[in-house]
């Protein structure tokens, strides 16, 4: 009898054993299928979408180039003779850019000491002449740029030139120094203007109203380069954009480095490729005293803010 109650508790343990590690085999192949089937599948969602989020949050960061928008005060000069010289508003994400030509006979001051833009650069250099455009304007350059002769002209064949440029009369000058022939007849131009076909223009000393007309000029100029640029140019400038940088960087005296060249990079790729005719000007108003110092308006240090997208238009009264 013993025996036989002896066999039935080993066939019993035999089999609570036998439902223990079926439970633990099924267990364990259903917890993979779980893993496999439900658990991954839905880690890899989330983080799809989670991928997705930050994408389309690059996405968002990248094309809002408004953090891009800056005002650049753009001087060609060699040595201590201002050619030409312009305030730029660049703003990418608005796909402009607004150029207020800058006259060097501006009367204006720097911590106190009063004279025109072009004595006191004489005077100080860079730090005298930035410092005397944004108390002529009451406007803050976020960066300059003050380019020779060999670096414009370098800077302006990358940009492609323009042919969009009409003389409102025959211009001609030798300049007995150099030798250089200013020669171009009234009309519209009949090739392409070059980094030394500008300069000698906007140069041009025999203008009627002189410096007056030189600011017109140079506004006009400006914007048929940089729209010819983003227009007829602009698969050549997206691709040349470093060397545009390398150019300015070799050639002139900037406060703007790789750093902040880097930072802007893809808005003005974004500005040169996506823009059609994006440039426009504007000639400061005031007044050319019996000196010949032009004293600009009080009321234009708001309009250039306007213009230049710093503030809102005033209110109608």
């Amino acid at each position: 009898m013993s025996v036989k109650k002896q066999s039935q508790v080993s066939v019993l343990l035999v089999y609570v054993l036998t439902m223990l590690i079926s439970l633990v085999v099924f267990g364990a192949v259903a917890l993979l299928l779980l893993d496999t089937f439900v658990t991954k599948p839905k880690l890899a969602r989330e983080a799809l979408a989670s991928n997705a989020g930050d994408e389309d949050a690059a996405d968002t960061a990248v094309d809002d180039y408004s953090s891009a928008r800056e005002t650049i005060l753009f001087v060609g000069a060699e040595g201590e003779t201002i050619n030409g010289m312009a305030l730029l508003r660049v703003l990418p994400d608005a796909l402009s850019v607004k150029i207020v030509p800058v006259s060097p006979m501006i009367y204006t001051n720097v911590s106190g000491t009063e004279g025109t833009i072009a004595s006191l650069y004489s005077m100080g250099g860079m730090t005298y002449l930035k410092s005397a455009v944004e108390t002529a304007f009451d406007i803050k350059c976020d960066k300059y740029i003050k380019i020779s002769n060999d670096g414009f002209k370098s800077m302006v064949e990358y940009l492609g030139g323009t042919n969009s440029y009409s003389f409102p009369y025959d211009i001609y000058y030798k300049n007995e120094a150099t030798g250089e022939v200013t020669s171009f007849s009234q009309g519209q131009v009949t090739r392409t203007l070059y980094g030394d076909d500008i300069r000698r223009i906007i140069t041009y000393p025999l203008y009627p109203n002189g410096n007056e007309t030189k600011a017109q000029v140079l506004g006009e100029l400006s914007a048929a380069l940089i729209n010819s640029a983003c227009t007829s140019n602009s698969g050549s400038v997206v691709s040349n954009i470093q060397s545009i940088f390398n150019v300015i960087f070799n050639n002139s005296d900037t406060d703007i480095t790789s750093k902040s060249f880097s930072d802007v990079r893809s808005a003005y790729e974004h500005l040169v490729s996506d823009s059609t005719a994006p440039a426009t000007y504007r000639l400061p108003s005031g007044i050319w005293d019996e000196r010949g110092y032009f004293n600009v308006d009080e009321s234009f240090k708001t309009d250039i803010r306007v213009y230049f997208e710093l503030e809102d238009e005033p209110a109608a009264e």
